[in-house]
């Protein structure tokens, strides 16, 4: 606790404290704005002055795809504060270790972006730099966060050399023991392709400066093209890489063992100007043109847009529980939007419905637009049909929506990452052959059979992200998870439930919480065919462990059972005919909170038969 007592100064007058999130190389404030917005809050020890000016506003227009996004900056006396959104990651050491070594393809790659990042971080108007100490990188599939940084101080020199062991750990599991020939052993033996290999050793040697070796790693990646470790072959990549529009990219990070929250940063080249969030920056709200739509006060039906009005708010406020439901028709995808509005004009919510018929969900506040997902072709909406949208809007929660085509038992469903509060104003804006059919507000009394009739009466709760929710052959409920989406079952919702990985090769974990902050993980790895069961503390401690040599079955769910019994955690794992069982007992009472579920590659929830057969009976 002894950061929290430093840092209580200034930042205590906008801040509301509510945990001290410990991390393996520092801490975190979780915290609450006056608004209700939930930030962290991460401090630079000052070991230089005067300090530059400007540098306040080039922290706060920093976006970095492998640094956390800055929202402010506040100068204490002897320290700045960071006040970052919400973000969320695996812990490398989590991620890699000796029994899980890295694809070496992608472990150069994380490199060479991890480098880049420190390059990046000396170039602003304040220079800092960041130890890469595994324990100070988060991850999300091939994506790195680094976490804690610090002030470079020319005068007093900071010397961190762990960058030159990173390689070789992602590639081995193990930090580099003894000297250079015992380390091309372990290379050896591990049968690294020798060209990385080559890297890993070059890194290693004290006698080889960093520019030296990022200049190595970058001709590296380079000379592959982007092939990324996945397969490919040049040809295939190539294609694929032509059709990649790199202005924008979604991005969440697993926060740590500890906490699980998300983020979604806009992709930023360093050398490069921010272009803007949407396919045509020309496009983005409040630049379409067009006049407004005015009913006159009376009361219609329907609103329809055209070319020279494209604009229309409704003329009543959202202030406390809502759902707000309404129809709309596009004859053609020529770009549509839907948002909410907070009361002073600077914070948006909302949607936008691209040419291609895909959903984006976004934010702004202030000047800064941010893409927080994209259905893609996961979800489409297509021209010439009727959809029903819904909002719920609940103060202090992040905005949820749905879309569902008429007639159709598809449902898209999406949670925002950000929590929104105060008086809201509903805003359309569309073009020729758009038809809004006008939606009315409910207040929400009663929100947990809101909610499950929101997810068909299943119990599942998206903390953020999107999925489709949808009725299979036998009329049960699934739902199809995006990639960079978590799923929340409460702890009477956990006796049972059954999911699908995106493949069978999959690496998927369930994150289960106790009342007592004591978290456990199981990760399932279908490559190498077993079930493990973490323990997460400051140490990471494996408990439990079975072999999953299963013949694999399409479209079988994994069912899984979580009985906690005074100190003993025990879980049922079974597919098909296929059954196993992890135990644990604890020194203290388990009590189980609830559970979480996420996966790089998405998943689906698949209903319990037995709740089908209650409903017949």
């Amino acid at each position: 606790m002894k950061q929290e007592t430093n840092m209580k100064r200034r930042y205590y007058e906008r801040f509301q404290v509510e945990d001290v999130i410990n991390f393996f190389s520092g801490q975190l404030l979780q915290a609450k704005s006056a608004d209700g917005a939930q930030v962290f809050l991460q401090s630079i020890k000052i070991t230089r002055r005067p300090l530059p000016n400007g540098y306040e506003e080039a922290f706060r227009r920093l976006q970095h795809p492998y640094l956390a996004p800055i929202l402010d900056i506040i100068e204490e006396e002897n320290e700045l504060l960071l006040v970052h959104p919400p973000f969320a990651g695996d812990p490398l050491p989590l991620v890699v270790n000796k029994e899980r070594a890295m694809d070496p393809e992608v472990a150069v790659r994380i490199v060479g972006k991890c480098f880049k990042t420190l390059r990046d971080l000396e170039r602003l108007p304040l220079p800092l730099s960041a130890t890469l100490d595994p324990k100070n990188i988060l991850l999300n599939g091939h994506k790195p966060l680094i976490l804690f940084y610090f002030m470079k101080d020319p005068k007093t020199p900071r010397y961190d050399e762990k960058w030159r062991e990173l390689l070789f750990y992602l590639l081995t599991g193990q930090t580099p023991v003894g000297g250079i020939k015992q380390c091309e052993t372990v290379l050896e033996r591990k049968k690294i392709p020798s060209r990385i290999a080559k890297l890993a050793l070059m890194s290693l040697d004290r006698k080889q400066p960093y520019v030296d070796v990022l200049q190595a790693v970058e001709g590296y990646i380079d000379s592959k093209g982007d092939i990324q470790g996945s397969g490919l072959s040049r040809k295939n990549a190539a294609s694929k890489k032509t059709k990649r529009k790199g202005v924008v990219t979604t991005v969440t990070i697993a926060a740590a063992a500890l906490v699980l929250v998300t983020l979604a940063v806009s992709q930023w080249q360093p050398e490069d100007s921010y272009t803007g969030i949407f396919e045509n920056p020309d496009n983005a709200v409040g630049q379409q043109g067009g006049e407004q739509i005015d009913t006159g006060g009376s009361l219609v039906q329907s609103i329809h847009f055209s070319n020279d009005k494209t604009q229309f708010a409704l003329p009543y406020t959202l202030t406390g529980d809502s759902n707000l439901r309404g129809e709309f028709e596009l004859a053609k995808l020529n770009g549509f939007y839907g948002y909410l509005e907070s009361s002073d004009g600077k914070a948006q919510y909302g949607i936008y419905i691209n040419k291609q018929g895909s959903i984006e969900l976004y934010h702004t506040l202030g000047s800064k637009m941010t893409k927080v997902g994209v259905s893609g072709d996961g979800y489409k909406i297509k021209p010439g049909k009727k959809y029903t949208f819904e909002i719920l809007y609940y103060p202090n929660e992040p905005i949820r929506m749905a879309f569902s085509e008429e007639g159709q038992p598809e449902k898209w469903v999406a949670t925002g990452i950000t929590p929104v509060s105060g008086e809201l104003k509903l805003r359309f804006s569309g073009k020729e052959g758009a038809v809004l059919y006008y939606p009315e507000p409910n207040p929400v009394t009663d929100k947990q059979m809101v909610e499950r009739v929101w997810m068909n009466q299943q119990p599942w709760h998206i903390d953020f992200g999107q999925a489709v929710l949808t009725l299979d052959e036998q009329q049960r409920s699934r739902l199809k998870v995006f990639p960079a989406s978590q799923i929340r079952l409460g702890a009477n919702d956990t006796s049972k439930f059954s999911f699908i990985p995106a493949t069978q090769d999959d690496v998927f974990q369930i994150d289960i919480q106790t009342i007592n902050s004591v978290r456990y993980r199981l990760v399932l790895e279908g490559k190498e065919k077993k079930v493990s069961l973490f323990k997460l503390e400051e140490k990471i401690e494996k408990v439990a462990e079975k072999p999953l040599d299963w013949k694999s079955v399409d479209d079988v769910p994994y069912a899984v059972t979580i009985k906690p019994s005074f100190t003993t955690l025990t879980i049922d794992l079974s597919r098909g005919t296929n059954k196993t069982t992890l135990e644990h007992t604890d020194q203290s009472p388990v009590l189980l909170k609830d559970v979480t579920l996420q996966n790089r590659n998405g998943f689906q929830l698949v209903e319990e038969k037995e709740n089908i057969q209650e409903e017949l009976q």
